[in-house]
């Protein structure tokens, strides 16, 4: 492999392993913000439909009764529709993303002038192919984690 077909493979390994970084960042910040939330979504709910339910019975008022009722509607809710499944999914793809990111890594590590020209297109082709199924697999992230995460990394809080 000649010097420009080997800095042509480095240079997309390097923008794959560098976009795997991004990813996985603004996943992992995602999943942080939305197992908060939805743990937040449960427990103020039943909070509140508690301390009603308790100042109904001390008031026998059925205004308290109705909050409590409502209350612990949305905490129910919120529980069964899975507040927190979002960020298992984020999760999911922040690791993926980071599997991959390793393994491009690696590969940046082995690759050699004296690898063949196809050794290393298939080895590029096979991290790229990576790349896109992870992609297309994963659920987008919210433009505030990848900021979060973008602010993280130029910090240099991540490695």
């Amino acid at each position: 492999m000649n010097d420009e077909q080997y800095n042509s493979i480095k240079g997309e390994l390097q923008r794959i392993h560098e976009n795997c970084l991004y990813s996985a960042q603004a996943y992992f910040e995602a999943a942080k913000s939305a197992e908060f939330w939805g743990r937040v979504m449960v427990f103020i709910p039943a909070c509140v439909s508690a301390i009603s339910g308790f100042m109904s019975a001390l008031n026998k008022t059925p205004t308290w009764g109705a909050v409590s009722a409502v209350a612990g509607a949305v905490a129910a809710t919120a529980s069964f529709l899975g507040s927190t499944r979002k960020a298992v999914d984020f999760q999911s793809s922040a690791r993926s993303y980071t599997a991959l990111r390793n393994r491009v890594q690696l590969q940046l590590g082995l690759l050699v002038k004296d690898d063949t020209w196809e050794e290393a297109q298939e080895g590029l082709r096979s991290a790229n192919d990576a790349y896109v199924q992870i992609v297309t697999t994963d659920i987008p992230v919210p433009n505030r984690a990848f900021d979060v995460a973008r602010k993280r990394i130029q910090q240099g809080l991540v490695s």
